[in-house]
């Protein structure tokens, strides 16, 4: 994953080109495109981490660049610019396109910045894990050839043996056992399916990982990650995402609706107590602490899972995903640590203590709705 990753910038204007360059050249080497056909014919000769397209462009549109660019370029992260406020009809079209991210004109240059550093993190781990996959199929195939008079007495264990390890990281442990006892249920067909969505991030990451020494900041995200997930699975959800300081969980998906709403909530309250008990303890040891917000939504999702037999893997699309995200930015707007949709709150409003913090704008979704503060 070594030397400067590649942004290419597609746009029909000029004066866009050469902003979003000056923003972007310090970091990134930035390729231009005043052009869809441009853009293909760089990407069929280039490797490109991201690509941020406009929508509204003469010839073809930047959902249908973004399209076609997945034949040519199937692991580079899609980012659409898009001044289109109808967010029904923008969902549909960016999961068609299976874009990344979406960002409003005229964009927030922070928001902007963090979406192509994510953006070219999570290509560079695609890669990176393709590198290991091929690594690890071909000592598999070795091991393959040495064990062949094993391997029919010892195929049931072996599947057994893989399904786990694939899962254990992701679900619970109930969760395992089931899929072990079932592997159908891991098969999803592309349906919709209502869940609720849990993210979670840290506050002050950028500013920790600036101040701290490296070993430090990875003592602190192994104790911080080793205490989300397992509280994730307590309540017998999905870790959907692990990237950097965030975590995206899923209850519902898998496990089926029942009291999914309900389990992402307890896990949010438990998971705020343990970033709390964390920081005590770090504190008692000289080490530096951070605080985190939580974002819950619920509603209906499409899930499916796409791959092969040896790998597969789940796909989850939907304006949960997105609210959620933007929900948990609310909560250093609100000084709070878990904010809630309306969706969420309906189906838990018997058993929690809440504040209503109002209808506030969240970006990118065009239906306002009121949140509440989880309290307890």
């Amino acid at each position: 994953m070594g030397g400067i990753a590649t942004v290419l910038i597609v746009d029909d204007e000029p004066r866009v080109l050469d902003s979003l360059e000056a923003l972007l050249a310090m970091d990134y080497r930035v390729l231009r495109a005043p052009e869809p056909k441009a853009a293909l014919a760089i990407l069929a000769d280039t490797e490109v981490a991201v690509i941020m397209s406009d929508q509204r462009m003469p010839g073809m549109t930047g959902v249908e660049l973004l399209a076609r660019s997945r034949e040519v370029a199937p692991d580079t992260v899609r980012v659409l610019l898009t001044a289109f406020t109808d967010a029904d009809a923008l969902m549909a079209s960016i999961n068609a396109a299976n874009i990344y991210h979406f960002l409003l004109k005229p964009w927030d240059p922070n928001e902007l910045t963090h979406t192509v550093r994510r953006g070219v993190e999570r290509y560079e781990l695609t890669r990176e894990r393709e590198r290991l996959l091929r690594d690890l199929s071909a000592k598999n195939a070795d091991l393959e050839r040495a064990l062949a008079e094993l391997r029919s007495a010892q195929d049931g264990l072996v599947r057994e043996a893989s399904l786990r390890a694939q899962l254990e990281r992701y679900v619970s442990p109930r969760l395992v056992e089931a899929a072990v006892a079932n592997p159908e249920m891991l098969d999803l067909p592309g349906d919709w399916r209502e869940a609720t969505v849990l993210f979670a991030d840290i506050r002050g990451f950028t500013r920790l990982i600036e101040r701290t020494p490296p070993a430090v900041v990875v003592r602190l995200l192994d104790d911080y990650f080793k205490a989300m997930v397992e509280i994730v699975f307590r309540h017998d959800g999905t870790v959907e995402q692990l990237i950097g300081d965030e975590i995206v969980a899923l209850f519902g998906v898998h496990e089926g609706e029942e009291r999914a709403a309900d389990r992402g909530v307890r896990a949010a309250l438990d998971m705020t107590a343990a970033v709390r008990a964390l920081s005590e303890r770090w504190h008692a040891e000289g080490l530096p602490s951070f605080d985190i917000g939580v974002g819950l939504s619920s509603g209906p999702l499409i899930a499916g899972t796409i791959g092969s037999g040896q790998r597969r893997e789940l796909i989850v699309l939907g304006r949960p995903m997105i609210a959620a995200a933007r929900i948990q930015r609310m909560t250093r707007l609100f000084g709070v640590h878990i904010i809630a949709s309306e969706e969420t709150f309906r189906q838990v409003s018997d058993g929690v203590n809440v504040r209503e913090l109002g209808r506030p704008k969240l970006k990118g979704i065009a239906h306002r709705s009121t949140l509440y503060e989880i309290v307890g």
